[in-house]
């Protein structure tokens, strides 16, 4: 997924270059989607690790 980001914002670049804004947008909103998804994970993890006792 954070190759798929890494192309995702070089499409954004090259957009926004080309002054495709509608076209910008839809990649800006795949990255948000990807971006929100990874920090929902990374939050569950987290709140996992606080669940387990210590060692």
């Amino acid at each position: 997924m954070l190759d798929d980001n890494n192309h995702l914002i070089q499409c954004i670049m090259d957009s926004q270059n080309k002054g495709k804004t509608s076209e910008c947008s839809q990649y800006q909103q795949m990255l948000h989607t990807n971006l929100v998804y990874l920090a929902t994970i990374a939050d569950s993890n987290q709140n996992m690790q606080s669940l387990l006792p210590a060692v």
